[in-house]
């Protein structure tokens, strides 16, 4: 009995279970200010054909958004968890990802694959901390002030525009 009791609490107050259970992959954008000045350091994913965004991980079974933050943040930037100073995380939504529907690649899911479930966490770092960049996850980085964020808004797809101006006014309170 007490086995679905915690079954029950854990649906019920842990969304990004509830999310992959609906076949919703839970993701978490990493945005990255600087100690220092106003500025954000984003990433040019190597498969991302010119898109500057932040840094994204999955979120693994039974991680917390702090720890999905903690390892994207290491493996696709080496930057330690001793380097980033967590800050907050927020619920963006999900995004139906219509070309990806049918498959059965969330894990534990009850449904096919619908889309992904966006969470953005807010951490700051600081801007002499050195980054190692992996290679398979990321081609260039650079800190950005918002009107350098703004000018490169138009490489994104419309999608990962959409995604960035309510990551942006929901963590930092600025639109873009």
């Amino acid at each position: 009995m007490l086995d679905w009791i915690k079954v029950a609490g854990k649906l019920a107050y842990d969304r990004p279970t509830r999310e992959r259970l609906l076949g919703y992959r839970p993701v978490v954008i990493c945005l990255i200010q600087s100690l220092e000045r106003d500025a954000f350091l984003l990433v040019q994913p190597t498969a991302g054909r010119g898109a500057w965004m932040p840094p994204q991980e999955g979120i693994a079974q039974n991680t917390s958004v702090e720890e999905a933050t903690s390892q994207c943040l290491d493996v696709e930037l080496g930057v330690s968890r001793k380097q980033m100073h967590f800050r907050r995380s927020v619920w963006l939504g999900r995004k139906a990802i219509p070309e990806r529907q049918g498959s059965r690649d969330v894990e534990f899911s009850i449904r096919p694959m619908q889309g992904k479930a966006y969470y953005g966490s807010l951490s700051k770092v600081a801007e002499d901390t050195p980054i190692t960049r992996n290679p398979a996850e990321v081609a260039g980085h650079q800190w950005m002030t918002i009107d350098q964020i703004r000018d490169r808004m138009s490489e994104n797809s419309d999608r990962k525009q959409e995604l960035l101006r309510v990551l942006f006014v929901k963590l930092v309170g600025t639109e873009l």
